[in-house]
């Protein structure tokens, strides 16, 4: 699988861009992941479902709960 290459990141626990702390993926992410991925769009798929899981953890072992929008959020997008 082709390993994302942007400085856009989500940061853990919040999942928040380690650039511009926007909610992870950022508009800047997106377009940079889906340019990345062009030719396996499958594998952005996996790449953000495995993203998605680490973010449930991370907010399951925290007071909050994962946001309302977390699929449009990770997946809904792409």
């Amino acid at each position: 699988m082709l390993v994302p290459r942007t400085e856009h990141v989500g940061e853990r626990p919040s999942w928040d861009c380690l650039v511009c702390g926007r909610p992870w993926p950022c508009a800047t992410a997106k377009v940079e992941l889906a340019e990345q991925y062009q030719k396996f769009p499958q594998g952005l798929s996996v790449y953000l479902g495995s993203c998605m899981i680490e973010a449930i953890d991370d907010w399951a072992a925290g007071c909050g709960g994962p946001p309302a929008d977390l699929y449009e959020r990770f997946l809904g997008w792409v």
